[in-house]
């Protein structure tokens, strides 16, 4: 009967896979660090693009503090904003943030000549037309800055969702053992105690295919059963 059953024993684990993802995201409203996974990448790549650097005189500053910047981007992280747009405003932000004081810093992060990036600066912040040299150090400045984040938010979102199968993971394993204990009757435990392992580590690989894979299974069975007649 254990073939025959192997399609209904598979959607039922998947089915604990599923319960388990849902439970780690309904922690996300109590507050949970589960949201955070990740964001610290982000951080760490963002704030030395962020430098608060020294006023120059007679030269404006339009910009928003590092801690402000940094709350947006946490906020957008946290809501899950789609990626490409989190690229696109903290690339903003951080250009927003360029000024004469902090732009030897900024190019020392980018890799471009800090020179030509202070004049850049200078030259944005005073609303002057900048030179065709000037034009391709704030090209390559944007495209460096583009690449970083493009890495820091990659890495970051794979980070997170690594995060959330290995918290479900250890959920369905604590669920597996728990139903494994209330079922467990006379006999050695240690039988019914692998058994719940298994089942609670396959709960979550097997969650998004459950369906399909026990489909095909039972295909697989009725077509064989049909050859066989």
């Amino acid at each position: 009967m254990i073939p025959l059953q192997l399609p209904q024993i598979i959607t039922a684990i998947g089915g604990l896979g599923t319960a388990a993802f849902g439970l780690v995201e309904s922690t996300k409203a109590l507050g949970s660090g589960v949201n955070h996974i990740g964001l610290k990448g982000i951080k760490a790549a963002v704030i030395p693009l962020l430098p608060a650097g020294a006023p120059v005189a007679g030269v404006a500053v339009y910009a928003l503090p590092q801690d402000k910047i940094l709350a947006t981007l946490e906020a957008n992280w946290l809501n899950g904003t789609d990626l490409d747009s989190q690229k696109s405003i903290a690339k903003s932000l951080i250009k927003l943030n360029l000024s004469a004081g902090n732009a030897a810093e900024v190019a020392a992060a980018t890799g471009v000549d800090p020179v030509v990036l202070t004049a850049v600066a200078t030259s944005i912040a005073a609303g002057a037309p900048l030179t065709p040299a000037q034009s391709d150090v704030y090209a390559r400045f944007d495209l460096a800055v583009t690449a970083l984040l493009d890495e820091a938010y990659q890495r970051s979102d794979q980070a997170y969702r690594n995060g959330m199968k290995a918290f479900a993971m250890l959920v369905s394993v604590v669920l597996a053992l728990a139903g494994g204990y209330m079922l467990h009757t006379t006999g050695s435990w240690g039988e019914d105690l692998a058994e719940s392992l298994l089942v609670g580590l396959l709960a979550t690989p097997l969650a998004p295919i459950a369906k399909d894979l026990s489909t095909a299974l039972a295909t697989a069975v009725n077509t064989l059963q049909l050859v066989k007649k």
